[in-house]
């Protein structure tokens, strides 16, 4: 059997290329390949990350073709870490069976290949980067085209970890007029600055529309000399009442080799039991909430931080 040349087992390659370097038709048929598209091959065994598919399918597509929406999304890894214990579209992960979505110019054919979802538009040069060698719209451009198929609590998760990882959105005057402009405009007015992960912008919404007041997010808590003491995910300073989400890395325990060596004592766990009663000692209220509370026990959740606030003072 003919060896694969080192260009070949490189990566993927258009059928054409491959005959240029040798290999034959029944070759390139044959089980050493897999073949991600049509009319292109890669060797069998090789990584099958959205990477990798996108790298075969720019191979195919026109040279104006951009990777986009929620394929842009994932290739971008434009999510603050840690996307929380529940369910969400926007989460990190790999998922090779999900249709790439490709964006050409208005003048161009849509790509209508299986696997695909095609999109015309025309793109400004900013709003396109370069990722490895692939063409992705930009962040905020992603978080603009993914308005009119996505909930609002997803954009303003998205838009939360934008203001985060890329600063503020430069489009907020072309939103007007857009298929799905309602849902982006309320998610821009509802996103905030500082925010550390989706699960707290998740909880921070809860809070919202209940109609409690509006928290602050990350704002640090001192103690009455001065020297930091905690950086609740939101609080509300005027009546010194915290709500913190513990993600299932807080319930992470050592093991007992490590214990018993001092490496290490659960040292997360350790932290959290005693911040809680570091804020009492300066006369704070803290209330902790899980995936749990946020997904299952709502009501329940909102009641707790309610009767919290309400023992600091507030009239809720």
């Amino acid at each position: 059997m003919k060896d694969i040349p080192p260009a070949v087992a490189a990566g993927p390659f258009t059928v054409r290329d491959g005959a240029e370097l040798g290999l034959t038709a029944r070759v390139l048929e044959g089980r050493r390949f897999s073949k991600p598209w049509r009319g292109v091959r890669v060797v069998r065994g090789a990584p099958e990350t959205l990477f990798e598919r996108c790298r075969a399918a720019a191979l195919v597509l026109p040279h104006s073709a951009v990777f986009s929406h929620e394929t842009a999304l994932e290739l971008g890894r434009w999510l603050a870490p840690g996307m929380g214990d529940g369910p969400s579209r926007y989460a990190e992960r790999e998922d090779t069976r999900a249709p790439i979505h490709v964006t050409v110019p208005h003048h161009a054919v849509r790509p209508q290949r299986v696997g695909m979802v095609g999109h015309r538009t025309d793109l400004l040069g900013d709003e396109i980067l370069h990722l490895g060698g692939l063409r992705v719209t930009s962040p905020w451009r992603t978080w603009l085209d993914l308005g009119a198929t996505s909930s609002e609590v997803d954009l303003v998760i998205l838009a939360d970890a934008l203001r985060r990882r890329v600063g503020t959105c430069p489009y907020q005057a072309s939103i007007e007029g857009r298929r799905g402009a309602r849902a982006l405009r309320r998610a821009l007015t509802r996103s905030r600055s500082g925010v550390d992960s989706p699960m707290e912008t998740r909880l921070r919404l809860l809070f919202e529309d209940a109609e409690l007041p509006e928290p602050a997010v990350n704002r640090p808590v001192v103690r009455s000399d001065g020297s930091p003491l905690h950086r609740p995910d939101l609080s509300w300073p005027r009546w010194r009442v915290a709500a913190d989400y513990d993600g299932r890395h807080h319930a992470d325990r050592d093991s007992p080799q490590d214990v018993r060596s001092g490496r290490a004592s659960d040292w997360r766990v350790r932290q959290d039991i005693s911040r809680g009663d570091l804020l009492d000692d300066e006369g704070w209220i803290l209330r902790v909430f899980t995936s749990f509370d946020v997904f299952h026990a709502p009501a329940r959740a909102v009641e707790r931080m309610r009767a919290a606030l309400r023992r600091g003072g507030a009239e809720v």
